[in-house]
């Protein structure tokens, strides 16, 4: 038999390696269901190869609103408009009339002190079917009779990450407005006038650029994040509109799980085979246990405890197989 390469085969594998179709395996086809997909969280949660480090590329969206129609006038980028209906403020990003589309951010509302103070408050959103005014341009629009806002990742202040990235490394640092190019930049000119330092020579060499790393990491620094893999939401800690604005561009180093589906060759992965088998096996001495010391005729006994406990401490040998053989090493800072 060929090695499997769908789910469909690496299961008859797994009931091979326990006797079937020889041996009548008393489980059902979903507890096979279950035990495989178990085997697949272990595998991906642990083994160096069931993940990959990748480089997720994002851009930033903004808030968008559906229009009943065009506007009377045109709404300028960047100006103030207020609704009619909710007194929500927000700021014009951009007027797509292709969709009838109002991008916009920074929604605020009356709220509190003298009654006249706009505070920033995302979940207070536009009324359907209020007028909306342009503070500057004079422009008004009806939001559409039904459909809602729709918050982007500017106002939410986080991405929402694909449920396959398991982990984020870092985010690839922003740098000031100016960029890190520009001669204005205090930032350039403080390693330009470094430059003068660098020497002849290898160790030198290598020392200045620690001191322009640690400039780097003077002015520009590390972005922080927090992020947890079952809320699938990265949340930068930066400043939204002077680090990163609607439609600019973040780069995420991250682990994503190799997905069985696109990468066949997880299937034949001599780990997953094991494990899985040994789950299956698992289940099947649980099924028995209720008829333990059974009397069958021929005087056959079931003895499911035994196989229960055997299948018990084979996981055991192949779990600690893995923090061994196949587990990354826990990384430790050192400073």
């Amino acid at each position: 038999m060929t090695q499997p390469t769908t789910r469909t085969t690496f299961k008859d594998y797994c009931k091979r390696k326990l006797g079937w179709p020889v041996v009548e395996l008393n489980i059902d086809d979903d507890q096979v269901e279950d035990c495989i997909d178990d085997g697949l969280q272990f595998f991906q949660e642990y083994h160096f190869d069931a993940t990959e480090v990748t480089y997720l590329k994002h851009q930033i969206t903004g808030s968008t609103l559906k229009l009943a129609s065009s506007p009377t006038g045109a709404f300028s980028n960047g100006e103030l408009f207020t609704g009619g209906t909710s007194g929500v403020r927000a700021t014009v990003h951009a007027y797509h009339s292709a969709n009838t589309t109002l991008r916009y951010k920074d929604p605020k509302v009356k709220s509190g002190g003298d009654g006249n103070t706009y505070y920033a408050n995302t979940t207070t959103t536009f009324s359907t079917g209020e007028t909306l005014t342009g503070s500057t341009s004079g422009a008004t629009a009806t939001t559409h009779a039904s459909t809602a806002t729709a918050f982007g990742d500017y106002d939410k202040k986080y991405v929402t990450i694909a449920e396959s990235i398991i982990g984020i490394r870092r985010v690839i640092p922003f740098y000031d407005n100016f960029g890190s190019s520009s001669m204005f930049s205090v930032k350039y000119q403080f390693a330009l006038n470094e430059l003068y330092r660098l020497g002849s020579g290898l160790a030198t060499y290598e020392i200045s650029q620690q001191h322009l790393r640690m400039i780097d990491e003077m002015f520009t620094g590390r972005t922080l994040f927090r992020y947890n893999r079952h809320a699938d939401r990265l949340y930068l800690e930066i400043s939204w509109g002077s680090d990163v604005d609607i439609d600019d561009w973040i780069v995420v180093e991250c682990d994503q799980i190799l997905d069985p589906a696109t990468y066949s060759d997880v299937w034949s992965d001599l780990f997953l085979k094991k494990y899985s088998t040994a789950l299956i096996k698992k289940q099947w001495g649980q099924n028995l246990i209720k008829f333990e010391g059974l009397q069958l005729p021929g005087g056959i006994t079931l003895n499911g405890r035994q196989m229960y406990d055997d299948a018990t401490a084979e996981l055991e040998r192949i779990e600690e197989e893995m923090q061994v053989k196949y587990e990354l090493p826990v990384d430790f800072s050192v400073g």
